[in-house]
């Protein structure tokens, strides 16, 4: 039971050798440091974010929630008293920690809910974070970041080796500065980007940040940007990025105002599409390339279904992705039949297991509609034995 989790003095003036008996906390750790460079970190949240933040002086630190636990552990000094750095009754602000186990080195998620993240405490995570062997999750929802703090994170994120999903809900950036958490040094496979205000803006640096003629991120694999306020524009921003995007297999787009145009760029990356000049002219770099070096170039562009069509180059669909939300959303029926074709051509190779579509701008009842969830409906199935399959290996590798 976590409840039988002993309680932390969480004072880091106590001697050293108190420190090496406490459960939870490796040899490494340095309770007693004088400076915030000299402590070490142990990998127990609990004891290191208290000492981290005693040692930048903040005030009314924020407090730790393990979760399952009744109550915040309170702070004591090493007389047994409450420190006088714990924050007022009042306050709400709180580190939540969800440990995999009864052992407080176990940390597999971080939350932080409804309070503002500032320099320092992007400081206290930063130094925290290399010690948490187990993290797999963090999350800032209404955490008023900045763009600095994300750009801070980004550095961050490959400090811890499992930390693979990242959600940041309800804060919008003056430089719209998310797409550098899919940038080619980021780890991250999936990312939360929810009511952000991201708009069409956003919408255009996540669209070149998910590929570009010469660029490609390689590990993302599921990306939410519901609730963003994107419209045609964003999404046509967004279906670019996807052309030559082939890891991305889950993408929500749903609440936002996307209308039949830029619901109708989605619909044509899913089925064949011809290649743009620019396109066209990277493709034969890239042939040229490959027949003069012996390295093995991985692109969509080197496809050999690529076919010369009516003077076009033809190139097959992205398939990769296949699980695609627009739900709450403004299309009509003008865009449904160019969604019905893409998926009558993925038939035959693969693609979407999952479309969500409700909640739009046409009768439930519509012919395209319904043909659509008939399209759809056996490949529900594959789609949720898809999910089994990731929890799995997502309980292995933890």
């Amino acid at each position: 039971m976590r409840g039988k989790i002993r309680k932390e003095k969480l004072n880091p003036m106590i001697s050293k050798d108190d420190s090496l008996n406490r459960k939870g906390q490796s040899p490494h750790a340095n309770p007693s440091a004088r400076t915030f460079d000299e402590y070490q970190c142990s990998g127990n949240v609990e004891v290191d974010f208290a000492a981290l933040c005693n040692l930048l002086g903040i005030k009314y630190s924020p407090s730790v929630l393990i979760k399952g636990l009744a109550h915040t552990r309170a702070k004591k000094s090493a007389d047994g008293s409450t420190n006088t750095n714990a924050a007022p009754s009042w306050s709400k602000r709180c580190l939540q920690v969800e440990l995999d186990n009864e052992d407080p080195l176990t940390a597999k998620s971080l939350k932080i809910f409804g309070w503002k993240v500032d320099d320092h405490i992007i400081k206290i995570l930063q130094k925290m974070l290399p010690s948490l062997s187990k993290l797999q999750k963090m999350e800032f929802s209404l955490a008023g970041l900045t763009d600095r703090a994300v750009a801070s994170l980004l550095s961050s994120v490959p400090l811890c080796a499992h930390l693979r999903f990242l959600t940041v809900e309800g804060n919008p950036l003056s430089e719209q500065s998310y797409q550098l958490l899919l940038s080619e040094s980021s780890s991250l496979t999936h990312l939360a980007l929810k009511n952000n205000r991201m708009g069409d803006g956003g919408a255009r640096l996540i669209g070149s940040a998910l590929s570009t003629i010469s660029s490609t991120n390689k590990k993302l694999l599921a990306l939410n940007l519901s609730f963003n306020s994107i419209g045609d524009e964003g999404a046509a921003h967004i279906a670019q990025g996807l052309r030559l995007n082939r890891t991305l297999v889950c993408l929500s787009l749903s609440n936002n105002q996307i209308g039949d145009v830029g619901a109708t760029q989605l619909a044509r990356i899913l089925g064949e599409f011809a290649l743009t000049h620019e396109e066209a002219e990277e493709r034969i770099k890239l042939m040229e390339r490959k027949a003069a070096e012996p390295v093995e170039l991985l692109s969509p562009l080197l496809d050999t279904q690529i076919q010369l069509r009516d003077g076009e180059l033809m190139m097959p669909g992205n398939t990769t992705l296949v699980s695609l939300n627009l739900s709450g959303n403004k299309m009509t029926e003008k865009s449904l039949p160019v969604f019905l074709k893409s998926l009558e051509v993925q038939s035959e190779g693969g693609g979407l297991l999952r479309l969500r579509l409700q909640r739009n701008g046409f009768s439930p009842g519509c012919d395209d509609y319904v043909k659509i969830k008939e399209v759809m409906a056996p490949r529900e199935d594959a789609f949720e034995k898809l999910r089994c399959e990731e929890t799995d290996t997502m309980k292995k590798e933890a």
